[in-house]
């Protein structure tokens, strides 16, 4: 397992089925599930790709992308949103905060998610 995923996603079965799906794949997964968590974690970690829910308990994920942006440690990696909200105007905020992409979740499977991952990871 030489790349590794931040998965930050408060929804426990979906956080669960993604972790699986990544492991499986070989791609170690970090988990937090809530924002909190995931800006302790971001001081730690140096992942080579973040996949942030937006809607989290304690900090949304927007601050969370603020804050990534902000950590020398996380200058090159990239960021999935992978959202329920999709205004275009959260979409817009989230890529103007540096999220290279972003998915509605409700819009895409697990399997699809999982491609996308890999695709980020050239995997």
């Amino acid at each position: 397992m030489d790349k590794n995923v931040f998965l930050i996603e408060d929804d426990r079965f979906l956080r669960e089925m993604l972790s699986q799906k990544l492991s499986e794949q070989k791609i170690k997964v970090d988990v937090a599930m809530d924002g909190k968590t995931a800006l302790e974690m971001v001081k730690t970690i140096k992942p080579d790709l973040v996949l942030s829910d937006l809607l989290l308990p304690d900090v949304d994920g927007f601050d969370i992308l603020a804050e990534i942006q902000k950590n020398p440690n996380f200058a090159n990696v990239p960021v999935l949103v992978l959202s329920n909200l999709d205004r275009m105007e959260d979409i817009k905020r989230a890529k103007d905060l540096g999220a290279k992409d972003f998915m509605v979740k409700s819009n895409f499977t697990s399997n699809e998610i999982v491609a996308k991952v890999k695709e980020f990871l050239k995997i």
